[in-house]
């Protein structure tokens, strides 16, 4: 790979790497100028267009009239469904979709029908491009909708809850009359829609209530069968068995005390009797019994018997038959005492038990009357469900019976939140807002298209237009840009030859020898730097063959090569310019038109090298054409030949310098099949023309053309319009400096 394209690529990578350059507002403010010079004529033919259209606008549209009504809309009325104090309309987006109402095509359908403008179709005037077959009512009708929404104009009036509507007409009366009734086709709309939604909504609650009405009845009924079913009845807000159970306890506790009081007494009994058995202690009858009728009266009387006995024992003694008789009479009435005692304990015994197993039937019935409250408080809670149930149903059927009566009152008296305030009269003044908008849209589209026809230009412009543009997109150093020639090229074909009888090359006045004719012309200075990158980057012994190639034909690669070969030829140094075009050998018909043998002859041995080339009249350029006399396919071959490769070698020991015109890349092999004759390439790209894909592509398909690409040359350069493209260079390129030099454009 060449030195110069190893460093431009390795600058290319690490720009790549380092990424973008920041861009200042002055390169904005740059690329902006150098579109609108670029697209300067389009913009103003554009603009041009815009005036002339906005003018024959303004002069012969008709004068337009606008006519207002004014909409309130209340949003205290009472709406169904409403709860007591809310707002009907919550937000201004309930207002913004009253405008879109407005708007909508129902009113404007309704407008058409009460104007009768249906029935008032005009009258239809064929024309070129008109049909005089006059439309259908729905044709006609859908137009008048479109015309009716074009002229009207719905707005909300600030943040108030009212709505101004405008139309506008050629015709103030016209006006004011649509305005009118496109106010009075929405407040029908309003009440139409209010009484449709009541009588729905009513039809909607009759069934409703129905269906509620019948849940309620079955929810009640299930309550009622829920009670009987596991026997529960209520008694003050208590049930049954919770009131048995309750007394049941407390018979439970009276029979528990009964109980205690027979046992004591039983208890009792039982150890006086034991007691006075046992010890044979006449006085605990006597002092601690218990006290009943009976023995009241046996103590009584034992009392008076023992008192006797002591007095008479006192008295009569121990022994006497009187006291004898007392003492036994004391112990029959204890006897009797015991006795009765015994009656009484068997009593109390009797009592005891009877208690007991009443205690114990009580118990039994308190047992049985929990395990049935169990069972109750557990049905309990699926009846509090099914009378909650059928609570909530009763109060939705009283609300929905209370809306639906409501309802049957709305339809009979329906009302709207809207209302008119202010009717539409006969405006006096013209309006002229539509016509400023119209304008303002006329020049809105106008310069919009212009910019964007200009915006569709530069993004459609795939072509190299700048030296950068270039080495960024294709990797490769821009050797120089060549100026496009402006003037005519002439033929002098009174100088085929020479006064010595060589055959001479044909002089022209064209691009090929401007360099020639025009040393300090920018065309000669642009050969110049191609001839010293070619020199700086020599690097084979000998004569360096050159070879130059482009894309596609007509770039300009054969004027290139023949403009260079005749400045290397001027500088001194020998040049062999050859023409490898074998398939259109346009150099051959620029430099010799009058040829009739050349390579393929000397190659093919049927003539000698200096019979076959032609010269300048510096005998320094020799130039070897190239003759075709039928088609030739197989030039590739010729290219890829050993014959091909020693002829050139022979070349490089007699001149200095190999200028080789090789056929474009894009149409034939042939340029391919030299890399292995050719020390380094030059690519012609034209300016403006090329497409950059197209450049891409060629190259991309010829490796190892690309890989010895010595630069690009920039070919056919309008210099009056690359500054246009080249913001950042426009200086480069203005021919004020080169000037003070003696240079030129030409």
């Amino acid at each position: 790979m060449l030195h110069v394209n190893q460093n431009h690529k390795l600058a290319s990578i690490e720009r790549e790497f380092s990424g973008p350059p920041a861009i200042s507002p002055a390169q904005y403010l740059d690329i902006a100028l150098g579109f609108l010079r670029r697209q300067f004529w389009v913009l103003v033919i554009a603009l041009v267009v815009t005036i002339s259209t906005a003018a024959t606008y303004f002069l012969v549209a008709a004068p337009m009239y606008k006519a207002t009504a004014s909409v309130s809309i209340d949003t205290a009325k009472f709406q169904l469904f409403q709860p007591a104090g809310e707002l009907s309309i919550e937000s201004s987006a309930a207002v913004e979709s009253q405008l879109e109402i407005l708007r909508s095509e129902k009113i404007a359908l309704d407008v058409i029908k009460r104007l009768n403008l249906v029935d008032q179709p005009p009258a239809q005037s064929g024309g070129l491009f008109g049909s005089s077959t006059p439309p259908s009512t729905f044709e006609y009708t859908r137009q008048m909708v479109a015309v009716l929404q074009k002229h009207l104009t719905i707005k909300r009036l600030g943040a108030a809850w009212i709505i101004e509507i405008s139309y506008e007409a050629s015709d103030g009366e016209r006006a004011a009359q649509f305005a009118n009734a496109f106010a009075d086709a929405y407040i029908a709309d309003q009440l139409d829609a209010k009484y449709q939604t009541t009588r729905q909504a009513s039809g909607w609650l009759e069934g409703r209530v129905k269906e509620i009405r019948e849940q309620t009845l079955a929810a009640q009924r299930a309550v009622v069968e829920f009670k009987a079913k596991n026997n529960i009845v209520d008694t003050g807000g208590r049930l049954m068995s919770d009131q048995q159970l309750s007394e049941i306890n407390s018979q439970l506790g009276t029979a528990r005390g009964q109980t205690s009081e027979a046992k004591a007494r039983l208890d009792r009994v039982s150890a006086i009797v034991q007691s006075a058995t046992a010890s044979g202690n006449a006085n605990v009858m006597v002092t601690d019994v218990l006290i009943n009728e009976t023995i009241g009266k046996q103590r009584s009387q034992l009392l008076e018997l023992l008192s006797r006995e002591s007095d008479w024992s006192a008295k009569f003694g121990q022994n006497n038959q009187a006291v004898v008789n007392l003492r036994n009479q004391i112990a029959q009435v204890r006897s009797a005492m015991l006795d009765e005692l015994r009656r009484l304990g068997e009593s109390s015994k009797s009592d005891y038990e009877l208690a007991l197993r009443k205690e114990k039937n009580l118990e039994t019935q308190v047992a049985q009357s929990i395990s049935q409250s169990e069972t109750s408080n557990r049905a309990q809670v699926t009846l509090r469900e099914l009378e909650g149930s059928a609570a909530a149903l009763k109060d939705l059927y009283d609300n929905l019976n209370k809306r639906y009566m409501e309802s049957v009152e709305q339809k009979s008296f329906p009302v709207t939140e809207a209302r008119v305030i202010s009717r539409a009269s006969r405006p006096l003044d013209k309006e002229y807002k539509s016509k400023l908008k119209v304008l303002a849209a006329i020049f809105g589209g106008g310069i919009s298209l212009g910019f964007g026809f200009s915006v569709l230009r530069e993004l459609t412009d795939r072509v190299f237009r700048t030296v950068g543009q270039v080495e960024k997109r294709l990797q490769m150093n821009c050797i120089t840009v060549v100026p496009l020639w402006k003037g005519d090229e002439v033929v002098n074909s009174d100088t085929s030859r020479s006064p010595d009888g060589t055959r001479q090359i044909v002089r022209t006045e064209g691009p090929a020898w401007a360099g020639t004719d025009s040393p300090l012309s920018s065309h000669a200075e642009a050969m110049r730097s191609v001839k010293l990158a070619i020199d700086l980057n020599s690097n084979v012994k000998g004569a360096q063959v050159i070879g130059l190639t482009s894309s596609l034909p007509k770039e300009g690669k054969s004027t290139i090569a023949a403009s260079l070969a005749l400045t290397m030829a001027r500088a001194g140094a020998k040049v062999m310019l050859l023409d490898f075009d074998l398939r259109n050998p346009t150099i051959t018909r620029m430099l010799a038109p009058n040829a009739g043998d050349g390579f393929l002859d000397v190659i093919s041995g049927k003539m000698r090298l200096a019979d076959a080339v032609w010269t300048d009249e510096t005998k320094n350029l020799t130039f070897l054409p190239t003759v075709i006399k039928t088609m030739f396919v197989q030039s590739n071959e010729i290219m890829a030949s050993q014959v091909t490769r020693v002829f050139l070698e022979k070349l490089r020991s007699e001149y200095n310098y190999v200028v080789v015109d090789l056929p474009p890349l894009a149409p034939v092999v042939d340029t391919r099949a030299t890399t292995h004759l050719i020390d380094s390439y030059l690519f012609v790209v034209e300016w403006g023309n090329t497409k950059i894909d197209v450049v891409e592509h060629a190259l991309s398909r010829a490796p190892g053309v690309s890989e010895n690409v010595l630069g690009v040359i920039l070919n056919k350069v309008d210099m009056n319009q690359i500054d246009k493209y080249d913001i950042e260079n426009r200086g480069y390129y203005n021919n004020e400096h080169y000037a003070q030099y003696g240079y030129t454009q030409a």
